[in-house]
């Protein structure tokens, strides 16, 4: 238990600097001061900043302090968003959808090949088969994306996935219980995925873009919903 300490005091200090809101570059408390917040030794609290500033959470400067980083970021979340304001994380997220994956297509539906094609499909015939028995779908819608994407064949592209699936992630808990969300869908997968098929760049582009402002628009509607 001992030698887990560090990593589980890692953990408290950055839900404390969500808590309290910190923002990057500002300082920490001292290690004095943390020690005394959290109930161990100065050690362990030592131990937890090297932790911290590995996961590119913190940096340390010898002889001045401890600071936030000014680009966090964690293995279970690399681009930081759970540092992101929550109140615009969702429309934010959204946006970036709408920026990138309209392009993403349109170069999806010269470079594909008939094994995309058939991985696309695969996963729309999933989706359909999900709700059908009862489960939920977004899994399968996350990875109809990320097909897309991998069209390309670009790997610096694979990078950007990430944000790719927080925005389907949050939209379908915003969406998935909107009457009619998941025929939307379905009927605006499809027919990007002929577009795609047919080589036909700008349909492949106007058909995600529209997918992805309807999606939009669902969240809306059913965050309107929640407030009533």
């Amino acid at each position: 238990m001992q030698a887990r300490l560090p990593d589980y005091v890692a953990d408290q200090i950055r839900d404390y600097i969500i808590g309290e809101t910190i923002k990057a570059g500002e300082r920490l408390p001292t290690e004095k001061e943390l020690s005394d917040k959290f109930l161990v030794s100065r050690s362990t609290i030592r131990e937890a900043m090297k932790i911290l500033e590995a996961g590119n959470i913190v940096e340390i400067r010898h002889g001045l302090g401890s600071f936030v980083a000014l680009n966090t970021g964690l293995s279970k979340d690399p681009l930081g968003l759970s540092f992101a304001d929550q109140s615009r994380l969702l429309p934010e997220l959204m946006e970036v959808r709408l920026i990138l994956e309209p392009n993403i297509a349109k170069i999806a539906a010269v470079r594909r090949t008939e094994e995309d094609i058939a991985i696309m499909s695969k996963l729309i015939s999933e989706m359909e088969m999900a709700v059908e028995q009862g489960g939920d779908y977004h899994a399968k819608d996350y990875q109809f994306h990320i097909a897309i994407g991998q069209c390309l064949k670009n790997d610096v592209l694979k990078r950007v996935y990430p944000v790719i699936f927080e925005a389907i992630e949050h939209g379908y808990k915003h969406t998935s219980n909107l009457q009619g969300s998941f025929s939307r869908a379905i009927y605006f997968h499809k027919q990007i995925l002929n577009a795609i098929k047919d080589k036909n760049a700008d349909l492949a582009g106007e058909f995600i873009e529209q997918h992805i402002k309807n999606t939009m628009l669902d969240i809306e509607k059913n965050t309107k919903g929640a407030r009533k």
